[in-house]
């Protein structure tokens, strides 16, 4: 539905709609619609309608036009209500007072049809105030972020715009600092994985303590991989350098061709030992260009296994799956 006619309509619904549980139409003036020889209201429940607790957004819907609206919008209610400290909080908002600015700020930076999916990942934004929101994005105007690169970092982290100014620009100093980065590359490391800039520090501490110290990797290597590859950093510790351990150790890969195939240790390692075993029992495991019988290591975690098998293994998906019984 096309977003600028659903707020057209809900403004014009919300006329007489109900603003949820908290802020619904004033029990006490409603009270005395119903009955103006009432003095005093000391038991609204009479009155109004009464909203038991319940453990699901579902028992409002058909009280609330906010809730109807945002589902209009095909917001996950069923995901919100997950987390009661959030779903109190939608409850308590008007969609024309307190959503409907969001949503056209949220609509400049996030394709129409994604806006629901949006808010279904970061409700909270919706209690943010717009004017704060829109320093933010100031902010990174200021930075010499293009329009582009903005709404790419906005669309893949919906978390990002939680985050005040003086976070982000420390975040983004600690980034360049720690890794040696230039304007345009801290630009480009937050375009590309805007989530790891507000990653938990530790983690991302911890992560380029393995890399550098425990896989060997240089200072100069260690710049290359988080530009192409920033997600390792993000990785589990013990996944990390278990992938690793399997693919230079065992297998035997060194850090040069890692380094041109980094997507190798976002593999599980249980995918790639299982492919490397197989192509042993075939006499194909040969990762050396150099060499005959060459096979690349993107084998080991790129495509199906059907495609592992017809283009590296030049068998049968059968023999493959009959193998990993053997395992």
């Amino acid at each position: 539905m096309n977003l600028c006619c659903t707020l057209k309509r809900c403004f014009l619904n919300n006329v007489k709609s109900i603003r949820g549980v908290s802020n619904s139409m004033n029990f006490f003036e409603k009270g005395k619609q119903v009955d103006k020889t009432l003095h005093s209201l000391e038991d609204v429940s009479e009155i109004e309608p009464y909203f038991p607790e319940s453990f699901n957004l579902a028992a409002y819907v058909n009280s609330s036009q906010t809730l109807q609206n945002l589902l209009h919008l095909n917001v996950n209610l069923s995901k919100i209500e997950k987390r009661p400290h959030i779903a109190s909080k939608i409850l308590k908002l008007d969609f024309n007072n307190d959503m409907k600015n969001h949503i056209l700020f949220i609509k400049d930076y996030v394709d129409e049809e994604n806006i629901g999916q949006f808010i279904t990942k970061n409700p909270l934004i919706l209690c943010e105030p717009v004017e704060d929101l829109q320093v933010r994005i100031n902010y990174l105007k200021s930075k010499h972020f293009s329009a582009d690169q903005i709404k790419q970092i906005v669309n893949r982290n919906p978390f990002w715009l939680m985050f005040s100014t003086l976070r982000i620009d420390k975040r983004l100093g600690y980034f360049q600092q720690k890794f040696t980065l230039e304007g345009k590359e801290i630009r480009q490391l937050a375009t590309n994985q805007p989530k790891i800039i507000t990653y938990n520090l530790h983690h991302i501490n911890t992560n380029s303590f393995v890399i550098k110290e425990e896989m060997g990797f240089t200072d100069i290597e260690v710049k290359y991989l988080i530009l192409r590859t920033p997600k390792i950093w993000m990785i589990n510790q013990k996944s990390l350098l278990d992938r690793f351990n399997y693919i230079h150790n065992v297998i035997k890969i060194e850090h040069s061709i890692i380094l041109h195939h980094p997507n190798v240790l976002l593999c599980r390692s249980f995918r790639i030992k299982q492919r490397h075993l197989f192509l042993i029992s075939l006499g194909r495991a040969q990762y050396d260009p150099n060499k005959e019988n060459y096979v690349p290591i993107t084998s080991l975690y790129e495509g199906s296994d059907v495609e592992f098998c017809r283009n590296h293994c030049k068998c049968h998906i059968d023999d493959f799956n009959l193998f990993l019984k053997t395992l």
